[in-house]
Parts: structure tokens; C-alpha cells; sequence
């Protein structure tokens, strides 16, 4: 019997380490560069644990979306976002977020992102 390894990929969001939970919770505190560092960073860690697992295809774990619902928004035009939910208290849930209002047609005149993550995870994957 011929032994073949069987191809292996994370599917969806890696666990963000604890110290980019806490500043995503706080980005207020930290400036954009400071901000783009530690997402880099956690990037870094995200293919570092997938290339050391042996997996085949590596992502960037998602580490970039700081508020994963609903970090796209900031690409779209045609939203005016409500700041200050109306629930602040209870479990963490979707009923807590803001509802943003349509004003205009819904546009992504720059994209949703992608390419710039792509080009990120090209750019801090070591090569083998």
C-alpha cells in the first residue's frame, strides 16, 4: 500500500492571540501604524503554527478582521453606520451591533480587501 498524506488546509478563522483580542477591543489606544504591526504580526503567528502543522494551503487566519461581522463595512460606500448600539448590556450578540442605515446604492469602488490581504500573507509566508 502506497502511504499519501492527506491534504490539509485550515477552513475559516484562526484564534486570535490574546493580545490582539485586547486590542481590537481597544483600538482607540494604538495608531494605524501600530495597528497594521500587530496585525502583521498575528499573520505571522497564523502561518507560523499552519507551516509547522505540515498543512499544504495556509491562509492568513483572518487576523485581519479586527470586528469580523462587520469590519467589510468600512469598504462599502452607502452606509451611514450607527455609533452607539442600542444594547450594551447581556451576552455578546448580533443584537448589540449597530443598524446602519442605506443612504445610497451600496458600492465597494476599492474592493472588500482581499487583494491587499492576499499580497500581505504573499509578503510574510516564508518562502520554502
Amino acid at each position: 500500500m502506497k502511504s499519501q498524506p492527506i491534504r490539509t488546509i485550515v477552513i475559516g478563522s484562526y484564534p486570535f492571540p490574546a493580545w490582539l483580542e485586547f486590542a481590537s477591543q481597544n483600538l482607540e489606544r494604538f495608531g494605524q501604524n501600530d495597528i497594521q504591526e500587530m496585525i502583521d504580526d498575528a499573520v505571522i503567528a497564523a502561518i507560523h503554527d499552519q507551516v509547522s502543522a505540515g498543512l499544504d494551503l495556509i491562509t492568513d487566519g483572518e487576523q485581519t478582521r479586527l470586528d469580523f461581522n462587520l469590519s467589510f463595512y468600512g469598504f462599502l460606500q452607502g452606509i451611514k453606520k450607527e455609533t452607539i448600539s442600542p444594547r450594551l448590556w447581556g451576552p455578546p450578540a448580533h443584537d448589540q451591533r449597530g443598524k446602519h442605515a442605506l443612504v445610497d446604492e451600496l458600492a465597494a469602488p476599492n474592493g472588500l480587501g482581499v487583494v491587499e490581504e492576499f499580497l500581505r500573507l504573499k509578503r510574510l509566508t516564508p518562502v520554502p
